[in-house]
């Protein structure tokens, strides 16, 4: 069973796949979801500091309810495709007889591209696109070659220490077991050693070839062609079974710091028990992405790359400036607080731009005659004290709030400001809706985003 649902839906119990309804089945599909949560830094650091899972809600009579993460969850065998909700063509459009995952992979990946204030391990990972149907198959072809790429730099060897009886002392003698063993059963000839020997077979390279040899009958046939040229290079490591539990006791050296990566994929592909799709039930695994920060880190990307060609300059969580500077308490005075951190610092043509992103639905402005009632009831009033706060300590007039496009939506040529009037001067909130979803034609929608863009900053046409 193919589930398909947006962000933020209900699922109730008799909605979901039988296998998920027992009350034990959802315990343990959040268990499974638990694990895959604190290994979600192996792809990007999403800022939550809470320790349990946000991949989704379980709620009362044994319904689930998405949340702002995207992808693929695969549980005993069946499948939930969470999408973006501005994949919608409107706010209240539910439908999702027309979404694919090759359509989330595509926008992932140019999304990813932009993300440059992310930690995602993605080198040029459009160049997967067109051998990837899912995340799954992507992120193997990722993997394997990162994999290949390690190998082709240099084989991993490593000292491995060894204990064994010797017929000469080297490296560290166990006196106590000489005395105590060796000559009462006269074996005076015999010394237990302990030494290092530098070996291609480490754990390391055990771990590499047993997860390849998982990925092996799950993947394409072009990967499965790498993953045999890996394992005739891994032929003489031992053939062992390995754990996630593994790879948290690898250490590696500086000089091996690119081999990270790698033993913190085998630890997510280790935790994912995945087989091929017709035949076991049993596959579970987990690949989701926090929507609001691919928002944030896409337009951030996108507008450091139009900027810097027309002088502009862009900062990402800017946070050199605090909300308090300074407390004072019983006649002490403490240093400053409340780091005010922005999403988008831009600065142009000597001007200090300051934008904010919001990954929330907001109706469209043009042809809308009750695009007041719409700013009153989507924009959220937090959002305006923190931007309004932002101008306040700048000292400046304008700033801006930016939210996503609905698919196949054209871009607006005028968007509302709404004035907070004051007596040290007023502060312009521009609310501005930004393309996001890219389809066929990705020039169009790059286009337009930088059309946009353009409009903000008031960039001349000559300029560009």
């Amino acid at each position: 069973m193919v589930l398909d649902r947006y962000e933020f839906s209900k699922i109730a119990n008799v909605k979901l796949p039988s296998s998920w309804q027992s009350q034990t089945a959802l315990d343990e599909l959040s268990d499974f979801l638990q694990q895959n949560w604190e290994q979600r830094s192996v792809f990007y650091e999403d800022g939550e500091v809470t320790s349990h899972q946000q991949f989704l809600d379980f709620i009362g009579s044994g319904g689930i309810r998405t949340k702002k993460y995207i992808g693929t969850i695969v549980f005993k065998g069946e499948q939930l495709n969470i999408y973006p909700r501005v994949f919608s063509t409107e706010k209240d459009d539910h439908d999702t007889d027309d979404l694919t995952q090759k359509h989330m992979l595509f926008n992932l990946v140019k999304w990813v591209e932009y993300c440059n204030k992310l930690e995602y391990p993605f080198i040029n990972i459009s160049s997967e696109l067109n051998d990837s149907e899912d995340l799954k198959e992507l992120f193997i072809t990722l993997y394997i070659g990162y994999v290949r790429s390690a190998l082709e730099r240099g084989l991993y060897y490593q000292y491995v220490e060894e204990t064994e009886d010797c017929t000469s002392i080297k490296g560290k003698f166990d006196l106590k077991d000489y005395l105590v063993s060796k000559i009462p059963n006269g074996q005076a000839d015999k010394f237990k050693c302990t030494y290092s020997n530098f070996e291609f077979d480490n754990k390391v390279n055990r771990i590499i070839k047993y997860t390849c040899k998982q990925l092996m009958n799950i993947t394409s046939k072009k990967n499965q062609k790498v993953i045999r040229t890996i394992l005739t290079r891994l032929n003489e490591v031992t053939d062992i079974r390995c754990t996630p539990n593994d790879c948290n006791e690898i250490r590696l050296s500086k000089m091996h710091r690119h081999y990270g990566i790698i033993i913190c994929m085998s630890k997510m592909f280790l935790l994912n028990k995945m087989s091929n799709y017709t035949i076991d039930t049993n596959e579970s695994f987990c690949f989701l992405f926090p929507t609001d920060l691919l928002f944030e880190g896409f337009i951030g990307g996108f507008l450091k790359e139009v900027l810097q060609d027309v002088g502009g300059k862009v900062h990402l969580q800017e946070s050199k400036m605090s909300l308090v500077e300074k407390i004072i308490y019983k006649g002490e005075t403490s240093g400053a607080a409340f780091t005010m951190r922005h999403d988008i610092l831009a600065e142009y043509n000597d001007k200090v731009f300051v934008l904010d992103t919001k990954y929330k639905e907001m109706s469209r402005f043009e042809d809308n005659p009750d695009y007041k009632e719409t700013i009153s009831n989507e924009a959220k009033q937090g959002d305006l004290y923190q931007v309004l706060e932002y101008a306040r300590k700048r000292d400046i007039e304008d700033v801006y709030l930016l939210y996503p496009m609905y698919r196949y939506e054209e871009k607006e040529e005028e968007f509302p400001v709404a004035v907070s009037e004051s007596p040290s001067g007023n502060i312009n909130v521009h609310f501005i809706r930004m393309p996001f979803i890219f389809e066929e034609d990705e020039d169009k929608t790059k286009q337009q985003l930088t059309d946009v863009i353009k409009a903000v900053f008031n960039v001349r046409e000559e300029v560009i």
